[in-house]
C-alpha cells in the first residue's frame, strides 16, 4: 500500500491547506481546528469591540454628540406641522409642535441625555432611539428616561410673507 492509497481527511475549507510534505521527510501533522480556548478568546475580543462600537454610536454620526441649534435655521412652511401634532426636522435638529391652530412651539431635537438627534415621532411622542428616552412634543418634557432634562426650547418665527418657519436659540 502506498501513501496515495491511504484515505486522508480533508481540512476545513475555511482554513488554508497545509503544504504538501517534501518526499523523504517526515509526514506533517494534519491541520487541527482552533482550540476551544482560542475560539472563546476570539469571541471575547469581538464582543469587546462591538461594545466599544455601541458605546460610541450614541452621538450623531457614531462619534460625537450633536450640536444644538446655534444659528437661525430655516425649516419649511408652517402648514407642514399638523394641528394637534408635531413635525421633526431632523437635519436641522428642531422639533416643532402645533397644539392649536395658530400656536407653534419649537424645541431642540438634540436629546439632553447623550446628544443624539431625536429619531422620530411615534404615537404622538418624540423618540430618541439611542437609549429610549421619549418626550412630550408640546412641552419638551421627559416622558421616559434615561434623559432627565427636558428638550431645550427654541424661538420660532413664521415669515408673514411665505409662512416659512425659522428657529433660533432663545435670547
Amino acid at each position: 500500500m502506498t501513501s496515495d492509497d491511504i484515505p486522508v481527511s480533508r481540512p476545513d475549507v475555511s482554513r488554508p491547506a497545509a503544504p504538501p510534505a517534501a518526499s523523504g521527510s517526515a509526514p506533517s501533522a494534519a491541520p487541527r481546528g482552533a482550540s476551544r480556548r482560542t475560539v472563546l478568546c476570539g469571541a471575547a475580543l469581538v464582543s469587546a469591540g462591538a461594545v466599544g462600537l455601541t458605546a460610541t454610536a450614541c452621538g450623531e454620526g457614531g462619534s460625537q454628540p450633536a450640536e444644538a441649534v446655534g444659528e437661525p435655521v430655516q425649516l419649511g412652511p408652517a402648514e407642514e406641522v399638523p394641528v394637534g401634532g408635531a413635525q421633526l426636522y431632523r437635519d436641522e435638529k428642531v422639533l416643532v409642535c402645533r397644539p392649536e391652530a395658530g400656536e407653534y412651539r419649537a424645541f431642540s431635537a438634540v436629546c439632553p441625555h447623550a446628544g443624539c438627534v431625536l429619531s422620530g415621532i411615534r404615537d404622538d411622542v418624540a423618540v430618541c432611539s439611542c437609549h429610549g428616552s421619549t418626550f412630550e412634543p408640546a412641552t419638551g418634557e421627559v416622558l421616559r428616561g434615561p434623559a432627565e432634562e427636558p428638550l431645550t426650547p427654541l424661538e420660532l418665527e413664521i415669515d408673514a410673507g411665505d409662512g416659512v418657519m425659522v428657529a433660533r436659540p432663545q435670547a
